[in-house]
């Protein structure tokens, strides 16, 4: 066999076992992934309540308004109130509400920047103590992502490992597990993964950080393999070079 053949088959063995080694590389990688079924834009929200009976007398928001902190929600007017602030009772202001002595009129404020998503209670109504005034939706969104993992799969999910969130525009962006649970329904176990995912604070779309809006989050999984550091070793350099 002459020097240009022997040439040719290493090149040929070489090509080979790098394209093994690529195809290798790409199934474990596919491997170490889950994709959502469900997943959707999402944030907190808590529950205006009224602290004492009495008559809304002034409401300052519809149902879908936006709001700012330290905004004027309700003021409602409790009998009962005023005749217990006579006899003594002493009632300390918050940022959610501040006291008229005088008349027994508690003004609700908002606490945080959000929406109103349900209004419970209208000017004239009569409201009972620890009722809902309104519901407000806001502070920093972030994702809620229902997966079915088999046992073996839900025990390589870790908080802090990395997600990517394709968005209705098809935008990626990155967020990380910050929660994780599980939960059953009919069609058995559902692990929900709660992403935190900051750029969706800033998106220029403000649309697509609306809560509610659906998207799909594929979750890296913690490699457990003995090709793991390969893997991890490729997928860095492929970062560093832009190509991922």
């Amino acid at each position: 066999m002459t020097w240009e053949n022997r040439l040719r088959l290493l090149g040929g063995v070489t090509a080979v076992v790098a394209l093994v080694l690529g195809l290798t590389l790409v199934f474990n990688h596919r491997q170490n992934q889950i994709t959502s079924y469900r997943a959707a834009v999402a944030a907190d929200s808590y529950t205006v309540g009224a602290d004492h009976a009495g008559t809304v007398v002034a409401q300052r928001v519809q149902a879908g308004d936006t709001v700012q902190k330290g905004q004027q929600l309700f003021a409602v007017q409790s009998l009962q109130l005023k005749q217990d602030l006579a006899n003594g009772l002493e009632v300390a202001d918050t940022e959610a509400y501040r006291v008229t002595e005088k008349t027994g009129t508690i003004t609700y404020y908002s606490v945080i920047d959000g929406r109103v998503d349900k209004l419970e209670a209208l000017q004239g109504n009569s409201v009972p103590g620890g009722s809902p005034l309104a519901e407000i939706t806001g502070g920093d969104r972030y994702i809620n992502a229902s997966f079915r993992l088999v046992p073996r799969d839900y025990a390589r999910v870790a908080v802090g490992a990395q997600a990517q969130i394709v968005l209705p525009n098809d935008q990626v962006v990155t967020g990380t597990v910050d929660q994780v649970s599980v939960s059953s329904d009919v069609d058995g176990a559902v692990s929900t993964l709660r992403i935190a995912a900051p750029v969706l604070q800033s998106l220029d779309q403000k649309t697509l950080a609306e809560p509610g809006t659906p998207v799909t989050v594929i979750v890296q999984l913690a490699d457990t393999s003995w090709f793991a550091p390969v893997t991890d070793a490729v997928n860095d350099l492929l970062l560093q070079v832009g190509l991922r």
